[in-house]
């Protein structure tokens, strides 16, 4: 598979992104709905993502994945959305058998998913991105949270 990875998110977070392993990035801060699924489907080679994987919990990005894949592309619902749930607004019947497109989900994987993750590490494919805090700075850790600083994860010490 001749597959890019292309990161969207907040300007702030394009370093971590591409550690992560991005080819490509795009400010989704730069952006309104229709410029960044063009910028997308531009970036993908005209045609659309193969696949598009939302980690986040924006039922936005959900209504926007649809338009970013290609014929026959696959949008995979990672992140679970904030508030009250709502269908994918974009995800009407006919667009998604017009286009072929499958919405597939993924909630905890298996133990084969396990020790293939634990060979990405291990080969060091993936890279991961936490700190620890002590307990007494968690109001500061959420108070990053709120306001979109943090990159990656925080592990609190209970100690």
């Amino acid at each position: 598979m001749a597959m890019r990875v292309i990161g969207i998110d907040a300007g702030s977070k394009e370093k971590l992104v591409r550690d992560c392993g991005a080819e490509h990035f795009i400010d989704v801060t730069k952006h309104d709905d229709k410029s960044i699924t063009e910028e997308v489907v531009k970036t993908a080679g005209g045609l659309g993502a193969s696949a598009v994987i939302v980690c986040t919990a924006s039922n936005k990005a959900y209504a926007q994945a649809i338009d970013m894949v290609r014929f026959g592309g696959t949008v995979v619902c990672a992140g679970i959305p904030e508030g009250t749930p709502e269908p994918i607004a974009t995800a009407s019947p006919g667009k998604l058998i017009m286009q072929g497109v499958t919405i597939a989900s993924v909630a905890v994987g298996n133990r084969r998913d396990a020790i293939e993750v634990m060979d990405f590490a291990a080969r060091g494919v993936v890279n991961t991105f936490l700190r620890t805090e002590k307990m007494e700075k968690l109001t500061e850790v959420f108070q990053d949270l709120k306001e979109g600083k943090l990159s990656g994860r925080v592990v609190i010490d209970m100690q």
